[in-house]
């Protein structure tokens, strides 16, 4: 008790209410080959959708690692998945500014994870970003799924701003030469820029093209009269959409035809590939601009139209129901304009979605302006937003944006005496992008719709078992990752063996399920043939373990991702039975029999063993899957890898013991760094024995006793700092043979008589 220097009452607590927890035992294991996803980075999966959503859909080279997984998913709702790779997978990137990419010479760069971007591509976060020069974007992960990504872009539109422009300015009708005074044209205005010289007209001019500080050109939708040393005003053009009444120029179109021709058009300047056009109510995809008055759209106009009015607007404007990106609150509290974007992420070829240019991400009303939140707080600065939100996309290299009042920042734009501030891609490589323009303290973007379309992933070469193993060695750390049904999918005996020995054995707290190779049971006519190629495969397994669980094959299965039919092996649907079984019963019920042995989605078996061939593969151990006629497809066995006779040749047994040794070496955790006396042994057997007697009465064990006192607590143990609890447990067993015995007795002879004798 606590010291006291006077007469007193003092009150602590002793805590004799621990209890042993139950352990899970139902978190599957799969190891493989994906086409999306983390590589070699432990993922939680619930079910069929979240696989897909993660990794991906299947595809013929990897449907049975998709579907060994997707099955035992069918019966649970918990599977560590591993991607596996190699050095050879890379990932897609956006070849906007990288000429490495352009050129042919792209050199993939493979992220594993979000540790591997932080550490290796964000500039921000000390990574070193060694990969395509100034490209942007890189695909969220490596394979070839990423050269279907599409990106765009569109920064807020840039209303019409007065008193800022140098000089003043004549125009030739004849000939559309601008003709500045004093002015700075190559500053101050871009190619593609709105102006209005201020003499009382409404008419848009667009500048065409920037010779000097002083010559321009430009053309008006229609102006009758030279203009002589007037003022102007100019905007950036709007990436969001343009009306007609600022489009120079009439078009022509011809039914069922791709092509449309301009009269006194500026298509050059005025749209680009990706923009949509529309004309006498039908809107279509700019796929080429060959000159000024001639442009190419994806899909045949119905009708024809001469001489017609067109406006344009962004390609993916029509998934954003917010309209044009304008100004955020953060920058308008901090006095600037214009800092807001769209950005979407498309399906460009369909492999996403099966819907060729569907958008499959929108993110409306981000910031290039660092620090920017939303009305509820959120960090809207793109950079960052599309890092933490992104299921498609990573940036890389990119300026960081820096006050606004640091004039001559290497990240910023000097123009005049205002400072405007970049964001995404360096300024001096930008393609499609203006070097120029923009007011005082608006967020410098040249206006333009972005576009970039990701080439360069790859999923590289064939996995080597080196590959498979790298991936199950992710579940070696008991400490690290919760794993209890560990697959195989069809990897081979290699890889097999190692799972048994280096990850099940080790851990000793799961159990490796296998299946044969597919070319032993898939397409072999003889049964007897197929049952000799299953026990030979068990051989050349050739595991004496009570931690490994052996099937007799595969399923042919439907593969709604693909819809065609698949064999797939039958590990995945094992390991799943004994999940099922935990939540039915618990673990230390067998998973077999017509009770809980029920095997789901199969619509046939390759191989379908009799009796006689059963006899054979159980006496191997191997567990045989059996179709029998109006009862199903059924597990019909329960045994382990173990070849000597024992109670840990059956499943029941192995997991009834996985789930003691978990859950009473997890409770006996807080009798670390107690001491070894008589109340901390008697503490622990408190603990202990009602667990057991909970088994016992669920039907696990027969009997138990618990003996942790001072006949194995002796002195040398306690002197040596241990603990030692002793255990004893007898099992229940499962039922694998039934004897009915059928007895004829004559009339008049007592039942007693011959009860017994029989």
């Amino acid at each position: 008790m606590a010291f006291q220097v006077s007469p007193g009452v003092n009150t602590s607590e002793i805590d004799l209410t621990n209890v042993v927890v139950a352990a899970g035992t139902s978190v599957g294991g799969a190891v493989g080959r994906f086409r999306w996803g983390p590589i070699e980075d432990v993922t939680l999966v619930t079910d069929e959708d979240n696989l897909v959503e993660l990794f991906q859909k299947p595809n013929d080279d990897n449907f049975n690692d998709f579907f060994t997984a997707a099955n035992f998913l069918s019966y649970s709702n918990a599977c560590q998945v591993v991607r596996a790779a190699n050095t050879t997978v890379g990932n897609a990137a956006s070849p906007k500014n990288s000429a490495a990419i352009t050129s042919g010479t792209y050199s993939a760069v493979q992220i594993t994870d979000s540790d591997a971007y932080f550490n290796n591509y964000d500039d921000e976060y000390g990574g070193a970003v060694t990969y395509g020069g100034t490209a942007p974007l890189i695909a969220k992960w490596a394979g070839s799924l990423g050269n279907s990504i599409r990106v765009g872009f569109c920064p807020a539109d840039k209303p019409a701003s007065t008193g800022n422009l140098t000089g003043t300015v004549s125009w030739n009708d004849g000939t559309g030469a601008l003709t500045g005074s004093g002015t700075n044209f190559q500053a101050e205005m871009s190619i593609g820029d709105l102006i209005t010289i201020t003499d009382g007209g409404t008419d848009v001019f667009v500048v065409v093209s920037i010779a000097s500080a002083t010559a321009a050109v430009v053309r008006a939708k229609s102006y009758s009269s030279a203009i002589s040393a007037k003022a102007f005003a100019r905007s950036v053009r709007s990436a969001y959409s343009q009306p007609a009444s600022q489009m120079i120029g009439t078009v022509t179109t011809t039914a069922d035809s791709k092509t449309v021709t301009g009269s006194g058009s500026y298509f050059d300047t005025q749209l680009v590939v990706g923009d949509l056009i529309t004309i006498g109510g039908e809107t279509r995809k700019i796929t080429a601009i060959a000159s000024a008055t001639s442009l190419t759209v994806k899909d045949n106009f119905v009708g024809a139209n001469s001489g017609a009015t067109f406006e344009r607007k962004w390609e993916f404007a029509d998934s954003f129901n917010e309209g044009a990106p304008t100004t955020s609150e953060t920058a308008a509290d901090a006095g600037l304009e214009n800092d807001e974007l769209h950005i979407a992420i498309s399906d460009e070829d369909g492999e996403w979605t099966g819907n060729i240019g569907e958008v499959i991400e929108a993110h409306a009303n981000l910031s290039v302006m660092k620090g920017a939140k939303s009305p509820d707080g959120e960090d809207v600065y793109y950079k960052n937003y599309i890092n933490a939100n992104s299921n498609y996309a990573w940036w890389t290299k990119h300026p960081v944006i820096n006050s606004v009042d640091t004039a001559g920042s290497a990240n910023q734009i000097t123009v005049r005496t205002k400072t405007w501030i970049a964001w995404g891609v360096d300024k001096s490589t930008a393609t499609g992008l203006t070097n120029t323009g923009g007011t005082g303290n608006e967020f410098w973007s040249g206006g333009y719709t972005l576009a970039a379309s990701f080439i360069g992933g790859t999923d590289g070469s064939a996995l080597a078992n080196a590959d498979i193993v790298r991936g199950y060695d992710k579940f070696k750390s008991a400490e690290d990752v919760d794993v209890s049904l560990i697959t195989t999918s069809a990897h081979g005996s290699t890889v097999v063996r190692h799972a048994i020995n280096q990850i099940a054995e080790s851990r000793k707290d799961c159990v490796v399920f296998f299946s044969p190779e597919k070319t032993d049971v898939v397409g072999v006519s003889s049964s007897s043939t197929a049952t000799q190629n299953v026990t030979d495969y068990r051989d050349t397994v050739n595991m004496n373990s009570s931690y490994a669980v052996m099937d007799s094959g595969y399923k042919y299965m439907f593969d709604k991702h693909n819809d065609k039919f698949r064999f797939v092996s039958l590990n995945g649907d094992i390991a799943g039975l004994c999940a099922r079984t935990d939540t039915d019963r618990d673990p230390f019920f067998s998973p077999g029999g017509f009770t809980r042995g029920q095997v789901q989605g199969v619509v046939k078996l390759p191989f379908n063993p009799k009796k006689a061939e059963r006899d054979k593969l159980y006496a191997k151990g191997v567990n045989p899957v059996v179709s029998f006629p109006g009862e199903g497809v059924v597990l019909f066995g329960d045994k382990t890898q173990l070849t000597k006779p024992s109670a840990f040749d059956r499943i029941n047994v192995r997991r009834l013991f996985i789930l003691l040794e978990k859950a009473i070496a997890n409770a006996a955790r807080f009798q670390l760094f107690e001491f070894n006396d008589e109340f901390t042994r008697s503490q622990f057997v408190s603990m202990v024995e009602p667990f057991l007697r909970d088994i016992q009465g669920r039907g696990g064990i027969t009997d138990f006793r618990v003996i942790c006192d001072a006949s194995n607590n002796t002195p040398q143990v306690v002197d040596s700092n241990s603990f030692r609890g002793d255990i004893f447990v007898k099992p229940s067993r499962s039922i694998n043979f039934i004897q009915l015995n059928f007895v004829a007795v004559r009339s008049g002879v007592e039942f007693s008589e011959v009860v017994g004798a029989v």
